[in-house]
């Protein structure tokens, strides 16, 4: 995370009262691996796949994911951003 403030970058207040800043892009590629993972945890959960069993989840899969994503998550939070809902 970047300590420069600027407009385009995003504030996120810390619960150790610290400020910190992340580009639009560092932010949407955090927003694309957690909405992955919680597409998977929900999938997972719909199946009753016990969590034992989910050494077949493959880190590439996310990698993948957020590459496909990114772009369209990058729009979505430059425009949130701009509105003032992030």
């Amino acid at each position: 995370m970047n300590n420069i403030n600027n407009s385009d970058n995003i504030e996120m207040k810390l619960k150790n009262g610290t400020t910190e800043y992340m580009t639009q892009a560092e932010f949407s590629r955090w927003a694309c691996l957690v909405e992955g993972i919680q597409a998977v945890d929900e999938k997972l959960l719909n199946a009753n796949v016990p969590e034992a069993n989910t050494k077949w989840i493959k880190p590439l899969a996310f990698e993948k994911y957020v590459q496909e994503r990114f772009h369209s998550m990058l729009r979505d939070v430059e425009v949130e951003h701009r509105i003032g809902n992030i």
